[in-house]
This record gives structure tokens, sequence and C-alpha cells, in this order.
């Protein structure tokens, strides 16, 4: 089955969720760039070659490959996994490959640029987590586990940026993790929770 099938365009909300992180990252950019003698947003150090800048972003795709295992270990376990999936789906419907892949683009270069170029060195890593965690606050209570897991997962990208010294593996676990987790939550139904031991009938 083609991914594109039964797909429909997103519509405006896919498009006002691309301007704004593209917005988020000219914040980020702006104000890297009034805080640093340089505009080189990309590397935390200028002493990161090329070489690093090449295969650190592997680094990033294995991390993100393993928190997906996990997040998905835990679906049958964790009810508020489903219902964030049951209430992506309501806000995103069947948006086309091009739609979920420029989501998935833009969010993970704007909020990267924003809060790991910027944020993290005028911050540090616990308070720009902390803000990154802020902005996933969804409405309803049930679902602030997530709000938890975007906290612990900007601690993983900043350590990702601290470590490698660039935004490559930060923006291509923050990638991978958005693009997949996407065209999961719009082409498949959540799993049913398991509450407790299967009884035999």
């Amino acid at each position: 089955m083609r991914l594109d099938s039964k797909a429909k365009p997103g519509g405006p909300r896919g498009s006002i969720a691309v301007e704004f992180y593209l917005g988020l990252a000219l914040a980020g950019f702006l104000w890297h760039a009034a805080a640093q003698d340089t505009n080189d947003f990309w590397r935390a150090s200028p002493e990161v070659g090329a070489l690093e800048l090449l295969w650190t972003p592997l680094l990033g795709v294995a991390a993100a490959l393993v928190v997906i295992a996990a997040f998905r270990a835990g679906e049958r376990r964790w009810s508020w996994l489903p219902a964030l999936h049951r209430d992506f789906r309501a806000l995103l419907g069947r948006p086309t490959s091009a739609e979920l892949l420029a989501l998935a683009a833009a969010s993970a270069i704007g909020e990267e640029i924003f809060f790991r170029a910027a944020m993290l060195d005028a911050w540090g890593p616990w308070l720009s987590s902390l803000a990154f965690a802020l902005l996933h606050v969804p409405p309803r209570r049930e679902l602030w586990p997530w709000t938890a897991s975007a906290g612990l997962m900007g601690l993983l990208f900043a350590g990702l940026t601290l470590w490698s010294g660039n935004l490559g593996p930060a923006i291509a676990a923050h990638f991978v993790i958005n693009a997949i987790n996407l065209v999961y939550v719009t082409r498949k139904d959540p799993p049913m929770v398991l509450r407790g031991p299967v009884q035999p009938s």
C-alpha cells in the first residue's frame, strides 16, 4: 500500500504550523546572532570539523530509533500514549506524505535552532529543556506525561548538541522522531491498552 493512500491535503493547520516553526527558527537565529560574535549557529564549537558534521547526525538517528522503540513498547501500558495518538489524529487528519515531511522538518529545524542553538547556549541544558517541555503542554491533564517526556527529549537533544559540538545530531534525532511518529499517528490506529494480565476465557 502506498503511504499516500487515502491521504488528503492537511489544510491551513499544517501550513500555519510550518510557518510557526520557521518563525521560531528565525527568532533563534537572531537571538544567537545577537548573543555571539559569530553567526554560525550550527556549530557550538568552532573546532568542529567537516568530518564531525557529516557523521555525528547518524548518532542522532540511532538515538531516535531507540526512543521510538521505547515509546512503542509503552503504548500498551501507558494510557496517555494512545490518547495522545487519537488527539493528534483528530488534529492532523490525513495529510499527504509531503505535508508530513515538511511539518517534521520544520518542527525539528525550528525548535532546535531556537532551543538548542540559542537557548541552550544562553540558559544551559536544564532551563532550555524546561522551556522546551512547556511548549508541549497539552490542554488535558491526562496528557501531561507528554510534557514530561518532551522535557526528557530536550535533555537528550541538549546532550547530543553539547557532546557533538553541533546541531546535526539533535536535528536528525528530532526529525526522525517527528517523521516516524507523524506517519504512525495519521496512518495507524492506536493500540488497545492492557490494564492487567490477560485472563484465559
